[in-house]
């Protein structure tokens, strides 16, 4: 699995096709598979947060198909939490934790494993932590502190359960179908190394490759000296 970073500073560094995937993508996991009603462009779930300044990750498989993405939004802009859930915002135990230089908020996660999922989701967790696991390097190399986020209760259960030290600010609150919480990560070392260990312990197996055969009388030289 590989990891693709669109940065602001990039431009459409995806190229059109990769962005078109990721909107579609995004449009058949939340409305299709998570209920929403979000607005669609010609199969494309896209809102006003979408464009100048709005860094993208995607996840895509070894053939190439995309299975997940998710967006970053710097918190000194107009972004999801202050503009579309102002009672969370209002309700976080200080505005500082959510809203400032370095603070980034994560949003549009979504994930459709290519395979079906287990009862135990182990497709949609592996590629959940591969995900993680590249917001945390992104966050290293872009100078990011903290990923503010508001997020449903489940999600913040797996983020636990993955080792992470996430904090709530406010919530839960109904929006939707669903039971929503604010809160955010900081991307000291001790969540940089959850997101490592997420990421190996779910990952695939390599595959081991079959040895090449060998030519009888290579077989025979070896054998004897």
């Amino acid at each position: 699995m590989r990891i693709l970073v669109n940065r602001p500073t990039d431009g459409e560094g995806f190229g059109d096709g990769l962005l078109d995937a990721m909107f579609r993508l995004r449009a058949r996991y939340f409305n299709g598979m998570r209920g929403w009603n979000l607005p669609l462009e010609s199969g494309c779930e896209i809102d006003r947060f979408d464009g100048t300044g709005t860094l993208y990750a995607a996840a895509l498989e070894d053939d190439g198909t995309m299975v997940g993405c998710f967006r970053l939004l710097p918190t000194d802009r107009p972004h999801l939490l202050d503009s579309c859930f102002p009672d969370l915002m209002a309700a976080a135990s200080g505005r500082s934790l959510m809203h400032g230089p370095g603070l980034w908020e994560i949003s549009r996660l979504a994930v459709i494993p290519t395979e079906p999922d287990s009862p135990f989701r182990t497709e949609t967790v592996r590629i959940t932590a591969a995900l993680l696991d590249g917001l945390f390097a992104i966050c290293a190399q872009d100078g990011i502190r903290r990923v503010t986020c508001v997020t449903d209760i489940q999600f913040e259960r797996l983020l636990q359960v993955l080792g992470f030290d996430c904090h709530r600010t406010a919530g839960p609150v109904r929006i939707g179908v669903e039971d929503c919480v604010a809160g955010y990560l900081d991307t000291h070392a001790e969540n940089h190394a959850a997101a490592r260990r997420a990421a190996a312990r779910w990952a695939r197996p390599a595959v081991a490759l079959p040895a090449a055969p060998q030519h009888p009388a290579a077989s025979a030289r070896s054998a004897v000296g």
